[in-house]
């Protein structure tokens, strides 16, 4: 089969899923569609693979400011009509492209092409309305089937119209190989790497990882962690960069919560060092469709605390008993309290991206 994937850009956890799906019996080739080769609020730097092919269309994108720290960024690629025409495949997989998306279900009727559309959109995202929301419906209407990410993304299909049982539930999966080895790699080392970010031995250490943005909801975490450390030793560890870290590192100030490292954008190596000196991930997002760093704190062995609005945590809270996913209206330190009173400490087994990419498959045919 050959299949095309067409995606706004190739994020570095998606390098390890694309490669299983070439590789899997019965995809002859695989063609990734993109926007653009990374969007301007994202700084990581991806290193593709042979086993299929990264195209970036032709077309034009734009940078809109949406709300104080955050971007809209649109995205009109003609050249999907000419890829599809070129190298028709057997299945097209649709997946976030902005208004790409809408130009490719366009191409895919012309041109009798069959096409499947990937959600992540979930229940608590925000959302566009009006005719984007009549587009999208349409493109619902016409795919031969859906994949959901997680079961808040399936729901939201059928809210919007989409026969359950066209729909696939896909989790997502991260490099479950890198990250088991660094943590076996690593761990002989963790009361070092603590030391060198000045974590007390008998102190709870919180990692964040992931934009600086109110979307993540990353000053109110700041807040809330300065509470608990009131009565608790605590630390937090920041792994990201944007525009609301002079203001976050101003609260902290304001409480006296000195125990806190901004450490910028972090390679996967430094990130996996940052894992194993922490004892559990914070993400109280009000907007989170998936959140990788869910998976990769459960491969670590370490629980996390996360809201309502994380996908992810929706869908793996079952897989480690000390983790907690919480209502945010109804958070505090209280909360915090009976988190960090818990105690587990082993791995868990998440969803690979061989697993992941089997699951794709089967849902294309």
């Amino acid at each position: 089969m050959n299949i095309s994937i067409l995606t706004n850009m190739v994020a570095p956890y998606r390098v390890p899923f694309f490669d299983a799906l070439a590789r899997q019996e019965g995809v002859t080739r695989l063609r990734v569609l993109t926007c653009v080769e990374r969007e301007i609020d994202r700084e990581w730097k991806v290193e593709n693979r042979a086993g299929y092919a990264v195209r970036q269309l032709s077309g034009f994108t734009l940078n809109l400011k949406k709300g104080a720290d955050a971007r809209r960024i649109v995205h009109l690629r003609l050249g999907i009509f000419w890829e599809l025409i070129r190298h028709r495949p057997d299945r097209l997989v649709i997946g976030d492209a902005s208004w790409t998306s809408f130009l490719a279900v366009l191409s895919c009727l012309t041109l009798g092409i069959r096409y499947v559309v990937w959600n992540e959109i979930t229940t608590t995202s925000k959302v566009s309305t009006g005719i984007v929301s009549r587009l999208r419906q349409r493109m619902y209407r016409h795919a031969q089937s859906c994949i959901a990410s997680c079961q808040m993304a399936k729901t939201f299909l059928i809210n919007n119209g989409v026969d359950e049982e066209s729909i696939s539930i896909v989790n997502n999966a991260v490099d479950n190989d890198f990250f088991l080895e660094k943590k076996r790699e690593l761990e002989p080392s963790r009361v070092k790497i603590r030391k060198g970010l000045n974590i007390d031995e008998d102190t709870f250490c919180f990692i964040y990882v992931g934009q600086l943005i109110s979307r993540k909801r990353v000053v109110e975490t700041v807040e809330l962690l300065s509470k608990v450390r009131q009565e608790r030793k605590i630390h937090l560890l920041v792994a990201g960069s944007g525009p609301l870290e002079s203001e976050m590192a101003k609260v902290a100030e304001e409480n006296g919560f000195s125990d806190i490292n901004f450490l910028g954008f972090t390679d996967p190596d430094r990130l996996c060092e940052l894992y194993v000196a922490s004892d559990g991930l914070i993400l109280l997002s009000d907007d989170e469709p998936w959140g990788m760093v869910i998976n990769e704190i459960l491969l670590f062995g370490k629980p996390f605390f996360a809201s309502e609005s994380v996908a992810a945590a929706i869908e793996l809270k079952n897989i480690n008993s000390k983790s907690s996913v919480v209502d945010f209206d109804g958070i505090s330190p209280e909360i915090i309290f009976d988190f960090l009173s818990n105690d587990d400490d082993k791995s868990y087994s998440v969803v690979s991206p061989s697993a992941m990419s089997k699951e794709l498959l089967n849902s294309l045919k």
